[in-house]
Order: C-alpha cells, then sequence, then structure tokens
C-alpha cells in the first residue's frame, strides 16, 4: 500500500474506533511522486531488491542526487507492505511528533497497533515501553515489511536507537534509511554481522550512457564532446544535469551552457540549498568554499569552532551540497556548480572574505598544509603573512627548487617587488631567482649576512643561507659557496628533526658542500657528499637534486679513477634527468671520460659531443671552469688517439689558459700537456714545465721519468718509478703508471722477464677499472711488448661494467 490512500483510509479507522487522534501530517506517510520524464535506472532498483533482503539497507548522497526517486520508482514495483515516513527538522525536535508519524506510517502499511497508542504518544514524551508495544504488535503480525525513513538524518541518536530496538527485535521488519549522510545508527553492528547494505553517492552518479539516456527524455541529443562536457561540470549530479537538459531542450542547436553561471542552476541552488541554510552555516559554507577540498577538522576552523563535531553533518543534512572525494581520509568538497555562486556572494563582501582567509590560513599551517596557508593569505593579499608562513615552515628551499613553475611561485606571484618584513625580503629574494632577476634578489639580500645575526630565528636564518648559496651558485662563487653551505650546515644540525619532511632542504644544502668539495678538488670528500645527499632525495620536490648530486657523482667517481661506479651513476643520472627531459650533459662529461679511459674511441667522442653542448649552461656556475677543462682532457686524449698531436695540444692550452679552472683541474691539465709535448719530442719544454709543477707529486714524479725514458736514461726513470711504488696507498691509476714506466725501464736495459713481471702487474690493475688508456700512450717498448708476450688489455663497455658491480 504505497499511496496516501491507505493513510487516508488508516486516519478514518482511528477516528470511527478511538474519536479524533492526534493530527498527523498525511504527505509525510506516503511515497513521493515520480517526477516527469523520469530516468529508469533499472540496474540500481534491481540492486534494491537484493539489498532489501537484508535488515538494514542505507542510501546516502547529497542534495538533488536521485535517492527518493531511486527508491520511489523501485517502490512502484508489486512487492511487499512498506511504511513510508518522510522526517524533516522538526522530528528531531519533538521526538512524540516523530513516534505519531511512525505509528501512523506503520498503520497506513497494515499493520495492527494498540488501540490508544497515537494518543498516549500525543500527550507523553515517547518511552520505551511503547516502543516495546509497537515491537511486540510487529512480531505478531508475521508479515515482511519494509520501514523506509527517508531523511533519516534528521533524527538523534536515541531516536535512531529505539528504531534499532524495533529492527533487531522483529524478524519480519527490514529497515531503509535515505540520506545525505549517514545517519547516527549502529551501522557498525549490522555490517560486523553482515545484515547492512549500502548505495553511495558514487553508485548515484549518472554515467555517460545514463547522462546521454536523460538527454533524451528531453529530446536533447548530445554530441561526444558535449557530453562531456556536461560530465565534467556536473559530475554526474543528477539534478544538474535535468537542468542542463532542460536548458538544451530550450535552446534547440545551442551549445552546452555555463551551468554555473546559468540562471536555472543558480535559481535552483540559490532556493533549495543556500535559503534552507541559517546565516551561521551560510557562512560555514562559505568558509570551506575557499578550499579544494577540506576536511571535518578544517570544517571546524571555518566556522571558528575548537571542535569539528558534527558541524559537517549539519551542514549536508541541511543541505549544503558537499561530496565525499575520499571517505578513507574524510575528505570532502562543495560541489563544482556550487562553489562559483559561494565564491561571487563573497566577493561582495571582501572584509569578510578576508577575515576567513586569514582564520583558515592559520588553520592550515598549523596542520602542516603550507601550500594551502600561502593561497589563503595571498588570495587576502597578506603578502607579509604569506612570507611569514613560508619561511616559518622552511619553504624557501622549495621555491627556489620548484623554481617558476612551482606551486608557491604561481600563488606568491603577485606579491609586492618591496617588502616590509625580514621574511618578505627572502621571499621576494626567491621569487626574482625563479623569474632569473639574479640581480635583483642580490638587492634584496644585501646586508643580510650568510651568518646569522644573534636573536635570528632559526628557520629566517635557514632561509638566508638558502638565498646565499643560490646565488653564490649562480654567480660560480666558490668562496661565497663555501660560506653559505658551511653555515646552512650547522643550522641544519641544530634544526635536527625538525626538518624531517623537508628532505630537499637538506639535500640541496648537502649538494652545495659537495660541490664546494669537488671544486676545491677534494675527489674523495666530495664523493661521499654528494653520495649522502643523494641517500636523502626522497619525494618528488628532490627529483631534480636527485639528478643533479647523480649527475656530479659520476664525475667525480670519473676524475678519481672509479670507473665503473661512475659509468653506474652516470646512466642513473640521465635516466632520472630524462624523465624531466632535464640536461644531462654533467653526465655525458663522466662517460665521455671513461669511454676515454676504456679506449672506447666511438663512445667517447659520442657523449664528448653531447657534453659539448651543454658547456653555455654551466656558465657561471662554480663548477664551470672545471667542467670545461673536463672537456678539454678528453678531447685532447681523443686527439692523441687519431694522431692529432697538434690539435690535441692547442685544446689543453686553450682550456687551461680561460683561468678559471681550480687548481687541481688545472695540475692535470698541466701534465697532459706535458705529456703530448714528450710525445712530439719537445723534451726542453717538458723540462720547463716540470719546474713549474710540484716535484714530490707522484703524477709530476712519473712525468718526470717518462721525460728521462725519453732522454734515453732508463736508469734514472727506473729510480722514479721505484719512488712512486714504495707509497702503498697509490690510486690504482696512478700505480698502474709507475709500473708501467717500470716495465719500459728495465726493458729498455734488456731485463725481459722483469719488464714482463712489471707489465703484468699493470694490466692487472687496469683491469680492475678498465683504465687501458695510459697503456695505448706508454713506451714503445711497453707496447712491442704486450705485442710479444700476447696480454690482452681489458676491453671495457657499459655492459661489461654493469656486470662487474
Amino acid at each position: 500500500m504505497h499511496s496516501a490512500e491507505g493513510a487516508t483510509r488508516m486516519q478514518h479507522t482511528d477516528q470511527h474506533d478511538h474519536g479524533d487522534p492526534p493530527a498527523l501530517l498525511h504527505a509525510k506517510l506516503v511515497v513521493p511522486e515520480i517526477v516527469p520524464e523520469a530516468l529508469c535506472r533499472q540496474q540500481l532498483q534491481d540492486q534494491l531488491w537484493n539489498l532489501t533482503d537484508l535488515p538494514v539497507t542505507v542510501i546516502t548522497g547529497p542534495a538533488g542526487c536521485g535517492k527518493t526517486q531511486l527508491v520511489a520508482a523501485w517502490l512502484a514495483e508489486d512487492g511487499d507492505p512498506v511504511a513510508w515516513l518522510t522526517l524533516d527538522r522538526d522530528d528531531r525536535q519533538q521526538p512524540n511528533r516523530m513516534w505519531r508519524h511512525l505509528i501512523g506510517a506503520l498503520r497506513a502499511a497494515g499493520v495492527i497497533l494498540p488501540a490508544g497508542l497515537l494518543e498516549r504518544w500525543a500527550e507523553l514524551a515517547p518511552d520505551h515501553d511503547c516502543v516495546m508495544e509497537v515491537a511486540a504488535a510487529l512480531a505478531e503480525w508475521n508479515r515482511s515489511l519494509l520501514l523506509v525513513l527517508d531523511n533519516a538524518t534528521w533524527l538523534d541518536e536515541e531516536q535512531l536507537a529505539e528504531v534499532d530496538y524495533l529492527v533487531r527485535h522483529v524478524g519480519c521488519l527490514r529497515l531503509l534509511l535515505i540520506g545525505r549522510c549517514r545517519p547516527r545508527f549502529p551501522l557498525h553492528r549490522y555490517r560486523l554481522a553482515d545484515q547492512l547494505s549500502e548505495v553511495t553517492a558514487d553508485e548515484l552518479r549518472l554515467d555517460a550512457e545514463e547522462t546521454r539516456a536523460l538527454f533524451a527524455l528531453h529530446d536533447v541529443e548530445l554530441s561526444d564532446e558535449e557530453l562531456a562536457d556536461v560530465i565534467r561540470q556536473t559530475g554526474g549530479w543528477i539534478t544538474g544535469v535535468r537542468l542542463c537538459a532542460q536548458a538544451m531542450r530550450h535552446d534547440p542547436g545551442g551549445p552546452v551552457p555555463d551551468l554555473a553561471a546559468h540562471e536555472h542552476i543558480v535559481e535552483y541552488l540559490t532556493g533549495e540549498v543556500l535559503h534552507e541554510l541559517t546565516a551561521p552555516q551560510q557562512e560555514l559554507l562559505h568558509g570551506v568554499a575557499l578550499l579544494d577540498t577540506f576536511t571535518d577538522d578544517l570544517v571546524a576552523a571555518a566556522a571558528g569552532e575548537p571542535s569539528p563535531t558534527h558541524l559537517l553533518e549539519r551542514l549536508v543534512e541541511a543541505g549544503a551540497l558537499i561530496e565525499t572525494v575520499d571517505a578513507d581520509r574524510r575528505m570532502h568538497r562543495v560541489h563544482p556548480l556550487l562553489r562559483p555562486l559561494l565564491d561571487a556572494r563573497l566577493a561582495a563582501r571582501p572584509h569578510d572574505a578576508r577575515a576567513l582567509r586569514l582564520r583558515l590560513a592559520r588553520w592550515l599551517a598549523a596542520i602542516g598544509d603550507v601550500a594551502g596557508a600561502v593561497a589563503q593569505t595571498a588570495a587576502a593579499g597578506a603578502w607579509d603573512d604569506a612570507a611569514r608562513i613560508l619561511v616559518a615552515d622552511h619553504g624557501v628551499c622549495a621555491l627556489v627548487v620548484d623554481g617558476r613553475r612551482g606551486p608557491f611561485a604561481e600563488l606568491l606571484g603577485d606579491a609586492p617587488a618591496a617588502p616590509s618584513t625580514a621574511e618578505g625580503a627572502v621571499v621576494a629574494a626567491a621569487l626574482a631567482i625563479t623569474r632569473g632577476d639574479r640581480d635583483g634578489a642580490e638587492r634584496l639580500m644585501a646586508g643580510r649576512p650568510v651568518e646569522p645575526a644573534p636573536g635570528t630565528p632559526l628557520a629566517l636564518a635557514v632561509s638566508t643561507c638558502v638565498l646565499h648559496q643560490a646565488l653564490a651558485f649562480f654567480a660560480g662563487d666558490v668562496e661565497r659557496l663555501a660560506a653559505a653551505t658551511g653555515a646552512g650546515v650547522h643550522l641544519l644540525e641544530l634544526a635536527g628533526e625538525r626538518l624531517r619532511d623537508r628532505p630537499e632542504l637538506r639535500v640541496y644544502v648537502q649538494a652545495g658542500a659537495a660541490t664546494v668539495l669537488l671544486c676545491t678538488g677534494r675527489l674523495a670528500e666530495a664523493a661521499q657528499a654528494f653520495t649522502d645527499a643523494a641517500l636523502a632525495a626522497e619525494g618528488p620536490r628532490c627529483a631534480e637534486l636527485l639528478a643533479y648530486c647523480m649527475q656530479h657523482l659520476a664525475l667525480t667517481e670519473a676524475l678519481r679513477g672509479r670507473l665503473r661506479t661512475a659509468h653506474h651513476a652516470a646512466q642513473r643520472a640521465i635516466a632520472l634527468a630524462s624523465v624531466d627531459c632535464r640536461r644531462h650533459h654533467v653526465a655525458d662529461a663522466a662517460l665521455a671520460w671513461v669511454a676515454t679511459e676504456w679506449y672506447d674511441i666511438d663512445a667517447a667522442w659520442r657523449h664528448l659531443r653531447a657534453a659539448e653542448s651543454g658547456l653555455g649552461a654551466s656558465a657561471r656556475t662554480p663548477q664551470a671552469g672545471a667542467f670545461a677543462t673536463v672537456l678539454a682532457l678528453v678531447r685532447a686524449r681523443l686527439l692523441r688517439a687519431r694522431g692529432e698531436l697538434p690539435a690535441a695540444l692547442s685544446a689543453v692550452r686553450q682550456a687551461g689558459g680561460t683561468g678559471q679552472s681550480r687548481v687541481w683541474i688545472r695540475h692535470q691539465a698541466a701534465l697532459t700537456e706535458l705529456r703530448l709535448l714528450l710525445a712530439m719530442g719537445r723534451d726542453q719544454e717538458v723540462r720547463d714545465g716540470l719546474a713549474g709543477l710540484d716535484p714530490g707529486a707522484p703524477d709530476v714524479v712519473l712525468v718526470g721519468g717518462e721525460a728521462l725514458l725519453a732522454a734515453s736514461e732508463p736508469d734514472r726513470a727506473i729510480e722514479r718509478a721505484d719512488l712512486v711504488l714504495r707509497d702503498v696507498d697509490l690510486p690504482q691509476d696512478v700505480a698502474a703508471e709507475a709500473w708501467l714506466l717500470l716495465a719500459a725501464g728495465v726493458a729498455r736495459q734488456g731485463e725481459q722477464w722483469r719488464a714482463v713481471e712489471a707489465l703484468r702487474t699493470a694490466v692487472e690493475l687496469m683491469a680492475e677499472e678498465g683504465a687501458v688508456r695510459v697503456a695505448y700512450e706508454a713506451d714503445v717498448s711497453v707496447r712491442r711488448l704486450l705485442r710479444q708476450q700476447d696480454l690482452a688489455l681489458p676491453a671495457m663497455d657499459g655492459a661489461t661494467a654493469d656486470r662487474g658491480r
């Protein structure tokens, strides 16, 4: 019995048997009528037959998503008796009113209840004894009955507990709860017992096929592009889709309207949503609409209340169009069609909007959502507050690392160029760096020393160091970079665990310190520092820093002679850089160096050309001179391999003459030049060049020995080799060169067996890393001995190197 006829008959029976019963609103007791041009959602209706076999079914979704219409269409089919009750706000405030109507709904469904029960509930507050009477009567009825409570979220926990009592004690009773959010019913108990079924807001959204079908009911045919536009704007909200279809039916051939601004949508949302809210609820909805997504706690922040208890539920109950986007994280959003209307209303009250945004910003900052807090302060025009929040959370490094396309640069793009606070100056300088205005950044940082003054807040001091580090790097100032990174490392130690959520800051400072070590020739320390920084580079913001560290680790290890490690690091660096199409010329330089040492000439030329294409990108960086000299050394060695000795000498001298290279790399260039001069027979220039180098350096001693060998003084050359080999801590490449010099010297003296043993030792050392170039450039007596003894030099390539790791 699903119509008003049953309710009316029930009223007449009561009046005949018991006098005039308390007044009932009979519209609350009938199943709502189906709207014209209703969409048949047969799949969901069929699903309800199975779902309602369980004791409790819950259907939840925002206003206008078709909950009630779905159930009404389903009940239009033949089925068991149904007791329908539509609830409202008064039913929570007047519990006896709610129970009178519930009894009326049961009687309308044919249930025979004790005489006078309605009258007793009209005179007294409902009590559990009355509920027990209803339960007993239902149990004796012995027929299956579906009780539908529409808008069930209006009931409080006590009322729903009594409904729960009915369900638990009446085996024939099934309960269907409809609401905009989950009612305060003990759903967990039924879920645990596998006696609960649910239809969620996601299931109520129209899919593409249903959307097209609803438009067809309005005689509107959608193209694929129009259909996608409708779904994008409405998100499958059935009321929005219906209003859009009606609008397009009255505008044949017209495009899909901008629904957020369409008068039909605005009228509906204003009349059915906003006007149903109290003034405080409207204010609360304005606040949460400022956020893309929000949690219950953020709702409390927008309301200015310390506790989020039931605030969101009450908003939803009142009709606010709020969707849950992540149930597990309790994340929600205001429907996209409602937000523009709320934004427009709030824009008309700028003072209120500013105060609300600042309140939200404080809460967002407190829970760690710095981007959200900065967005709100920026939207409010509170630039000093935005800078203070960003600095306090150590977000300046993220601004520098992310660059112009990062979220903070976009949010703060309209900030004034002349800030009034120290935090504002630091943030403005960072913004200038993202725009490439380094002179402007220098002006903003003028007078702000690298070493923080006593009493400077830690976060401001760290941010200042980050800016000095960035400016020193772009200026190629190694001394300033060393000072900034030194101060930064100290401050990070003071901060301790407070910066565990800012890995990019620690990696940024460590990478800067490692760059200083590389530029000053402390290669072993630089390799360890780059390794530590790479290991700490976790998270998407560290991606570019990780690529930087891996590229420079590869170059550092190549220069140390650790060729296998360098090759592996370079390959990983190229893979990292390729993800975001970043330049990887430093890794190419490392691979060029490695391939040259392996005497893989074709590969070395290929990597060299790729690395040289990035020379311009390295200009003015601290390592620019060293990078250019490394490429010059590789080119010189490759030209020597082709027999083009004058061209090779010119390449080395051109790079060495720039004056930009650091002492340690100029030393390598000088040794390469001397070896080229030796190969060209220009002995006097070699002697002059040796006079300007450290006579105690092992590699200088070996070049001197090679000069003596060329001057037909093998005895003195052997002495030089023996002198170097006394050092047990020699790098492998230097040790290999010493054994080659010894082999050449004793071969010149005719000691064949001793020369062979020395050569075998050199080959074994070269096999460790594959550094065979020195053998190809060695004295002719060594090369002849290699052929005579059939000693094969190790042949290396990328695959061989990876297998050897």
